[in-house]
């Protein structure tokens, strides 16, 4: 029996932002770190509405949770840069934030979410698509890489 995630990204980003509001340093958001981070969000803000936006065109769900539900195979706009654009937003959002905020400890956010997004999330998603969608979805796979 395989370990399924049973923890919402959104939610698990959420718990991210406030641990790392807590270990947040005094200086931050100077200089070059500023526009950095303003880039990370609204690269972040693009990839999120663009992925949002194809999976309403495509009537299916954006729950992780329940993806036995998915009625398509997302495979347009972001997705053909992705095949995780949703959380690929969260993580530049998570970076711009680390950039923002400054301090070291605050990078453990975005290493955390990254680390649980690729370890468990996204290979319990990769496995349901795969039963789901079968042989669409692995040639999906093989054209566009997880992350980016």
């Amino acid at each position: 029996m395989r370990f399924e995630p049973r923890i919402p990204p959104l939610l698990l980003f959420v718990i991210i932002v406030l641990a790392m509001g807590l270990g947040a340093g005094e200086g931050g958001g100077l200089g070059g770190w500023s526009i950095i981070a303003m880039i990370l969000a609204l690269v972040g803000a693009a990839l999120g509405l663009g992925a949002l936006t194809q999976f309403a065109r495509q009537r299916t769900t954006v729950n992780p949770i329940r993806l036995q539900q998915s009625r398509a195979l997302v495979t347009l706009g972001v997705y053909r840069i992705s095949r995780n654009p949703m959380y690929l937003g969260l993580l530049c959002w998570l970076m711009a934030l680390a950039c923002h905020l400054g301090g070291l400890y605050v990078w453990l956010g975005p290493l955390v979410f990254f680390g649980w997004m690729t370890r468990v999330q996204i290979p319990a998603e990769e496995r349901a698509l795969r039963a789901r969608f079968g042989v669409a979805y692995l040639h999906y796979c093989r054209r566009v890489r997880r992350w980016c």
